[in-house]
């Protein structure tokens, strides 16, 4: 409970921050697509790390498994573009797969990629629709660059917990 308190405590502080400032579009869209791409990776690299046989494994009842974790993402990934008006039909294909999991994931960053190269400096100004709080593109960029690293925080937990190393780390 205190993490997602701190979460989105941090989230608004962000959108705030971030909505009071004057940004150059290319160059916030820029350091955007990096970050969002650097925690991509790592989410795909660790994924392909992970064995099939551990795609189900969860560390407790009713808390989401490898393969879930990946759909969720996925899913945001995808309804956060939706909520910025860059609609996709490829959402509705969640799996249980590895193989389906990892091709769903890269559709879903490779939509978001997307969503950010067609942005003008006036979309990112203009207001939206986000999980029920009104905000401007800036905030809702924010809000799924930091859940992406939310859930690569997640996986590398996961990984290790079932003696993982994450390929970058180098053990």
């Amino acid at each position: 409970m205190l993490r997602h308190i701190l979460l989105l405590s941090l989230t608004l502080f962000f959108v705030l921050s971030v909505s009071a400032q004057d940004h150059s579009n290319s160059a916030y869209l820029d350091a955007v697509v990096m970050d969002f791409d650097g925690a991509s990776e790592k989410i795909n690299s660790l994924s392909d790390a992970i064995p099939d046989d551990h795609f189900d494994w969860s560390p407790a009842e009713g808390v989401r498994s490898v393969v879930e974790v990946l759909n969720h993402v996925s899913d945001a990934n995808f309804g956060i573009a939706a909520m910025l008006g860059h609609e996709s039909d490829y959402e509705a294909m969640a799996t249980d797969t590895k193989e389906g999991a990892m091709a769903r994931l890269m559709a879903s960053q490779d939509h978001v990629r997307e969503l950010i190269g067609s942005m003008t400096d006036a979309d990112l100004s203009s207001n939206a629709e986000v999980f029920g709080m009104t905000m401007n593109h800036y905030g809702a960029l924010g809000i799924l660059t930091g859940h992406t690293h939310e859930h690569l925080g997640q996986l590398i937990a996961y990984a290790r917990s079932n003696g993982i190393a994450p390929p970058w780390s180098g053990g």
